[in-house]
């Protein structure tokens, strides 16, 4: 089993608040782990700590990827992953295929996969990679930034509350493209509220409350609104 992020125990602690207690976690190639909690529970802190964007926070432990220690060898460490926010971020005034060439420009990459065949893999219409992505909706724009990790061959995936804004299709075609991204033996670690989505295509579920991540198990059966609310506060 190839470990692609490892975490331990990790402290945080912003504006003299403790966000994250010694945490500790690790996710392997070809796994996907999705990350619940309620707001203010630390998950983009989270997120922001693997992508090494805090300052003037004090933080303690240790965060590798693929190997390699973040805090050592930052820009090594950070060209192993590709991060897709909640709103994605690309240029409006640049087409799917010149927003992928430019990010590529912009870091070490010594190998990349051709542009027109991760569009494709991502799922984009191809009368739409020439388009400015001004004109895309925001799903398409997803497309375009799991193209761009494709076309970097990243080998862990961060993505920050993919499902928010989607309609019920964008929704499923992205859930299908992260069981791709599985297939294809990278490691995908999702923060979401989306517990129906997390569930279908996640390996395993935790819950972010007190600066930890503890297991959840989740009956889909049995899922309803006073469910979730027990979940969130613990309860369940």
């Amino acid at each position: 089993m190839t470990v692609l992020l490892s975490i331990q125990q990790l402290s945080l602690r912003f504006a003299g608040r403790e966000i994250l207690k010694q945490l500790d976690f690790s996710l392997a190639a070809g796994e996907v782990v999705s990350v619940l909690g309620s707001n203010g529970a630390g998950k983009s802190t989270l997120l922001k700590s693997i992508l090494a964007l805090h300052t003037g926070a004090d933080q303690s432990g240790s965060i590798r990827i693929a190997g390699v220690d973040l805090a050592q060898s930052r820009q090594q460490a950070l060209s192993q992953l590709a991060y897709v926010p909640e709103q994605p971020a690309v240029y409006g005034h640049l087409s799917a295929i010149e927003n992928i060439r430019y990010f590529l420009s912009l870091g070490s990459i010594s190998h990349t996969a051709a542009i027109d065949s991760c569009l494709s893999m991502a799922g984009l219409p191809e009368q739409a990679w020439h388009r400015p992505c001004a004109e895309y909706s925001k799903g398409m724009k997803q497309k375009v930034m799991l193209a761009f990790a494709l076309a970097k061959q990243a080998k862990l995936l961060l993505l920050d509350e993919p499902n928010s804004g989607l309609d019920p299709q964008a929704t499923e075609e992205l859930n299908q493209l992260i069981i791709q991204c599985k297939a294809r033996g990278m490691g995908v670690l999702v923060v979401t509220h989306d517990v129906l989505s997390a569930m279908a295509f996640s390996d395993r579920l935790l819950m972010l409350a007190n600066g930890q991540l503890q297991p959840v198990a989740i009956d889909q059966s049995s899922l309803t609104l006073d469910s979730l609310k027990k979940l969130y506060q613990g309860q369940a």
